[in-house]
């Protein structure tokens, strides 16, 4: 195996679940499901995953994935980034009601607070009709309803192990699921 393939950039992952809410929570779980698959067909060892609220945890962790609803409940001052130490890698995933374009103001809060505490912005995922999301984690990963979010996740994960940029993207779930997946 060659040296590039061995070499690990991302050494441990606080998973943030900044608003807690049934949304985040099935981004993260999609997420802890994914990246050891990555990691693995990256042939890079998986980083180490660590639920984190605040403090300690994340101060240990070189890099920060934070999930967070934007239902006017969160502000970006008061997310636990301070905490993380200074040169970490941040990624973001936010969930939006209806359509991830309203997150561009919260991508850019983001990025501005990670500068004003030296840390590395990397990028954002804003998931529009996130009320979905619940009811689409139980449809198969790849199929129909659940596709395009994973897809974008997924590639938001691959530049979290490369510690890459990932820029930001907007994306919502396909027709299918926004009209079988409704909550009743």
């Amino acid at each position: 195996m060659s040296e590039a393939r061995t070499m690990a950039t991302t050494q441990g992952v606080a998973l943030v679940n900044a608003s807690d809410s049934a949304a985040t929570s099935a981004l993260l779980a999609d997420a802890v499901e994914a990246l050891p698959v990555y990691a693995w067909l990256a042939g890079v060892a998986a980083p180490r995953l660590v639920r984190a609220d605040a403090g300690a945890d994340v101060a240990h962790c070189d890099t920060v994935l934070l999930a967070l609803s934007l239902d006017g409940t969160v502000r970006v001052e008061k997310l636990p980034l301070s905490y993380a130490p200074a040169g970490a890698s941040v990624y973001a995933l936010l969930a939006v009601a209806g359509d991830p374009q309203v997150a561009t103001h919260a991508l850019a809060a983001l990025e501005e607070r990670c500068v004003e505490r030296g840390l590395e912005w990397r990028g954002g995922l804003a998931v529009g009709d996130a009320e979905l999301l619940p009811a689409m984690a139980r449809r198969p990963r790849m199929g129909w309803a659940r596709r395009r979010v994973s897809e974008a996740l997924d590639q938001l994960l691959i530049a979290l192990l490369a510690n890459q940029p990932f820029g930001e993207k907007r994306v919502r779930p396909s027709r299918y699921a926004r009209l079988t997946c409704r909550p009743r």
